[in-house]
């Protein structure tokens, strides 16, 4: 496919001009189209206040400031978009106008170019059903704040073809945005199932099962959410829902009819009382129906357009929690719930709109369909290929991660037509580490079994993958810390990029690196660098990286995963930059705050960084690597297992990981 380098937006409203700023952020040309030059000047007025924003926040300075406007050209002249690879329409929901204008636009784009509708309202095949070129069409679904907000859903049309939506999919990717797959239906996928649960909200107040407050409290309460349906209608817009809901219910079924007490309140012109207590009520049967009534509406809708083939399990929760900004999607939360209580509570408030079950909750032998796949397979020629798809949460490892990892690595390791496994995580990162709730919630559980468990299986899994007779590469584009940086040691090969950055901070949280981090380091770069890393806990960069020997060669940002099947090295990178006289001496260092390397002229910066780190987790990792080092490394590797529920008792661990959770600053005791 041709680059995409230049971008029209027809549109300059509210979305147009935070799509387009989006684009223009990330270094891209603009052009943006519009009617008239008032409407131009109004969206360049929303543009220039939300990165006048960035700029008092000290997020960009004024030359980025500037620098950023001025890759938008703004016209009322359609022909200036002759040089675009990618239009987008952003104009009002018309479906006689956008199909005029799209027809329009096939005159005056290249042959080439890629033409999406960001439509809400609309099936994609509707709107290109009288192109003469409806395989270039695709739906690219914003959701509000467009240059902020992650999310967005691509839906290929009945003749969109499939190597321009896999082109988008990767391009929208490069370029920081959350894609996911939607099949062309009504609703598509987010709203569908988020506007009944707003929706359901104004039913039951209506019907006096509490009052806004309250309904809104056990909204957040159940969905884990910080603002709940009543107050995100007000901050979206209140008709928004209700013209949301009237769309659904002409294409799709009654149930999702706007509820009259919110017909009537878009009728008034009013936003919701979020102060209002009438009918307050906290008993315990009243919470209960508003969960019973919250999570059969919007779950049951999810399950349904897993049935139909809408959506799968994991781009829906994905789709909520980085367009919804939800904690957790429908099947993460049904999963926590559990499967017949949401079978019943869906089933309560279905049978009354006499609608079917979704077939995935009526037949449970077809649960497979509800399974969360975070981690996947895909072989490219003789490539096998490991993605990690929490991007949202930076790809943590954490039980299920790890156990859908090894099942992975197992089904590639079998496979005789392979010679060459890569893995790669999707998003900023390629693994930030650990899931550190999970190790919260089992100290506090006083189940530090539970993490000895978790941390010998983990190491299991990467000696599968040190062991493996595939030639093993870990794409590193973007953070791997902790456990991640553990992973991608384990692997034959690091590939960084200029988004590579490398570091082990488990000493900064109270704990150490206990995934090999301790033993393959220092096998790797020496024990003097492995122990200027694990103590400093220094962030470093794929030049830096490369230097010291952790990775093996640096290469652009790929625009598509599948091009690392080219890739191929044949030894690791020969030598390394020398120490210098400061990484040499911290062979000698045993993790005291008083050892004479922090204490010496020119060590201030060093040892006020060290000074900050948990003084057991320090001495018990330099102790590690210095008794590993001389061991083999199955017998090293044990080693650092043989610690663990020690150090995971201790109070820093427990002040530093939960510090990580609650943004505090950790003050460790040395206990």
């Amino acid at each position: 496919m041709k680059p995409i380098t230049t971008i029209g937006v027809v549109g300059a409203g509210t979305m147009g001009s935070a799509i387009a700023q989006h684009f223009v952020m990330k270094g891209l040309s603009v052009i943006l189209v519009d009617q008239k030059e008032e409407f131009l000047e109004r969206g360049v007025g929303y543009m220039r206040e939300s990165l006048g924003e960035a700029l008092q926040r000290g997020l960009i300075d004024q030359q980025t400031f500037d620098q950023i406007l001025g890759r938008l050209q703004c016209t009322t002249e359609q022909s200036a978009l002759a040089k675009a690879d990618l239009v987008v329409e952003a104009i009002f929901e018309n479906l006689a106008v956008k199909k005029g204008l799209f027809a329009e636009l096939e005159k005056v784009v290249s042959a080439d170019c890629i033409l999406a509708s960001n439509t809400s309202s609309f099936l994609i095949s509707e709107i290109s059903a009288d192109l003469q070129t409806p395989e270039r069409v695709v739906g690219v679904h914003y959701f509000y704040h467009a240059a902020k907000n992650k999310l967005v859903e691509l839906i290929p049309g009945e003749k969109s073809a499939p190597e321009i939506v896999a082109a988008l999919e990767n391009f929208y990717t490069y370029y920081d945005k959350t894609p996911i797959l939607v099949k062309d239906a009504p609703g598509f996928a987010v709203n569908r199932f988020f506007v009944p649960w707003l929706n359901e909200a104004a039913r039951l107040y209506e019907e006096g099962f509490g009052s806004i407050v309250f309904i809104d409290q056990v909204a957040c309460e159940v969905f884990g959410v910080g603002m709940g349906p009543f107050a995100l209608m007000n901050a979206t817009g209140v008709p928004i829902a209700m013209h949301a809901a009237d769309g659904l219910a002409s294409e799709l079924h009654a149930f999702y009819a706007p509820a009259k007490i919110l017909c009537q309140q878009v009728e008034a012109k009013k936003d919701w009382n979020i102060e209002d207590t009438q009918h307050l009520n906290n008993g315990s049967d009243q919470a209960d129906i508003v969960t019973r009534r919250l999570v059969g509406a919007s779950l049951g809708v999810a399950a349904q357009m897993v049935s139909e083939g809408v959506i799968d399990a994991t781009s829906t929760d994905l789709g909520a929690r980085a367009g919804l900004r939800w904690p957790m999607g429908p099947f993460e939360l049904l999963e926590k719930i559990g499967t017949t209580k949401v079978k019943e509570m869906v089933e309560s408030v279905f049978s009354a709109w006499n609608l079917p079950l979704p077939t995935c909750l009526e037949d449970l032998s077809q649960a497979q369909s509800l399974r969360l796949n975070w981690v996947t397979t895909e072989v490219v020629g003789e490539s096998g290929f490991i993605i990690f798809d929490l991007p949202d949460r930076m790809n943590p490892l954490g039980e299920q991660v790890m156990s859908q990892l090894d099942c992975c690595v197992d089904e590639l390791n079998a496979r005789s037509d392979i010679s060459k496994i890569f893995i790669h995580g999707k998003g900023k990162a390629f693994i930030a580490g650990a899931d550190i709730k999970f190790f919260v919630d089992a100290m506090n559980a006083d189940d530090l079994p539970r993490i000895q468990s978790f941390t010998e299986y983990g190491q299991q899994v990467l000696n599968k993958i040190s062991s493996s007779d595939k030639t093993t590469y870990a794409y590193l584009d973007g953070m791997a810390l902790g456990g991640g940086l553990e992973l991608a040691l384990a692997c034959n090969y690091r590939i960084g990029t200029r988004k590579s950055i490398l570091a082990f901070p488990e000493t900064g949280i109270g704990i150490y690196p206990g995934l090999g981090g301790t033993q393959r380091t220092s096998r790797l770069i020496g024990v003097a660098r492995a122990k200027q890393l694990i103590a400093s806990g220094q962030f470093i960069n794929a030049k830096k990286a490369y230097a010291f020997g952790l990775i093996d060669t640096i290469i652009e940002p790929v625009l598509d995963w599948r091009q690392l099947a080219e890739v191929s090295l044949d030894k690791a990178q020969s030598g390394r930059e020398n120490e210098s006289t400061e990484e040499l001496a911290f062979a000698e260092f045993n993790g005291e705050l008083n050892h004479p390397l922090l204490t010496r002229e020119g060590s201030e910066k060093l040892a006020k960084t060290i000074s900050r780190k948990a003084p057991m987790a320090l001495k018990i990792a330099m102790n590690l690597v210095d008794k590993g080092f001389a061991m083999d490394l199955q017998d090293g590797l044990q080693l650092e297992l043989d610690g663990l529920q020690a150090i995971f008792a201790s109070e820093d661990a427990r002040i530093g990981l939960t510090s990580i959770l609650t943004g505090e600053k950790p003050n460790f005791i040395g206990k």
